[in-house]
């Protein structure tokens, strides 16, 4: 999910100079997707990942890409409780990102509950510059957590994305090409030391992804 840095989101939805689900390597920028969270108990083998999907806007009828966005779960690996639970609610910000991105307009109560600092931050600023472009956020996004640590009220996770988010403009014609993988690192915090909050993202190199 990376831009002006997850083509959110990317979400999911960089996360990202350009719209889409493509930051460089920028914290912030953005990438949309959605995906809600998964269930079950974790392991210190990968968690069967849930494949997601939503989004519901017309499809385009300029020939371009379907105008919806979706985030798919594929693996997990969490070795605790608390691994899992901040996988979960980086997986969630993704979804919350690419929403955002796709609707060009920032639900600041979802954003609050799963982001802080500059990854809220970098959201809002992301909407902005698409809604003064006229462009806004399309395509999907299936996303890996390989590791994460979650250690007393901080965690630290790796991610990655196969990517197929672009920004559109008002008639649906891609601005660009998707960028096909991101390699995320972020960090996050617990907020009132129960529910954890993405503080930072990432958006580094594009290997694809195992």
């Amino acid at each position: 999910m990376g831009r002006r840095g997850m083509a959110v989101v990317g979400v999911v939805l960089g996360l990202l100079v350009s719209a889409g689900c493509g930051p460089s390597d920028d914290e912030g920028g953005g990438l949309p997707t959605l995906g809600p969270e998964s269930s079950g108990q974790p392991t210190s083998a990968s968690t069967t990942p849930e494949d997601t999907t939503a989004s519901p806007t017309a499809g385009s009828s300029t020939g371009g890409p379907p105008n919806t966005i979706a985030v798919h779960r594929r693996k997990v690996v969490a070795a605790s409780t608390s691994d899992k639970a901040a996988a979960d609610a980086f997986i969630k910000y993704i979804e919350v990102r690419l929403t955002a991105y796709h609707k060009v307009q920032v639900d600041l109560d979802a954003l609050g509950k799963t982001a802080t600092g500059d990854a809220l931050n970098a959201v809002r600023s992301d909407v902005a510059g698409l809604r003064s472009r006229g462009q806004h956020t399309v395509g999907e996004v299936w996303v890996d957590v390989p590791k994460v640590t979650a250690r007393g009220s901080a965690a630290t996770l790796t991610s990655c994305m196969v990517n197929t988010t672009v920004d559109v403009d008002a008639k649906g014609k891609p601005i660009g090409a998707p960028k096909p993988f991101y390699n995320i690192t972020s960090t996050l915090q617990l907020g009132g030391g129960k529910v954890w909050l993405v503080k930072t993202i990432k958006f580094g190199g594009d290997n694809p992804c195992r």
